[in-house]
């Protein structure tokens, strides 16, 4: 089974609140998703911390989802 991905620079970071381990809960829209599509990232995923950094604004990136459809990390391409 391939690994479902979805691409793009982050437009926006939406914080729902925390998780019961106090680690932020948040979505991502990307540039170009529709008014009021977003990613949500997997619960206690350390890429919570790095979302917000400039890079993600600045440049495309590829995340890798779950089964479920959360983001869970950022593909690095070698």
């Amino acid at each position: 089974m391939a690994t479902k991905t979805l691409s793009g620079r982050v437009a926006r970071v939406i914080r729902h609140g925390h998780t019961v381990y106090g680690n932020p809960i948040m979505s991502i829209v990307l540039d170009g998703d529709e008014w009021g599509v977003s990613h949500r990232i997997s619960d206690n995923a350390s890429m919570v911390y790095e979302i917000e950094n400039p890079e993600f604004r600045d440049d495309s990136h590829t995340f890798a989802l779950t089964r479920a459809g959360r983001i869970s990390h950022v593909v690095r391409e070698r």
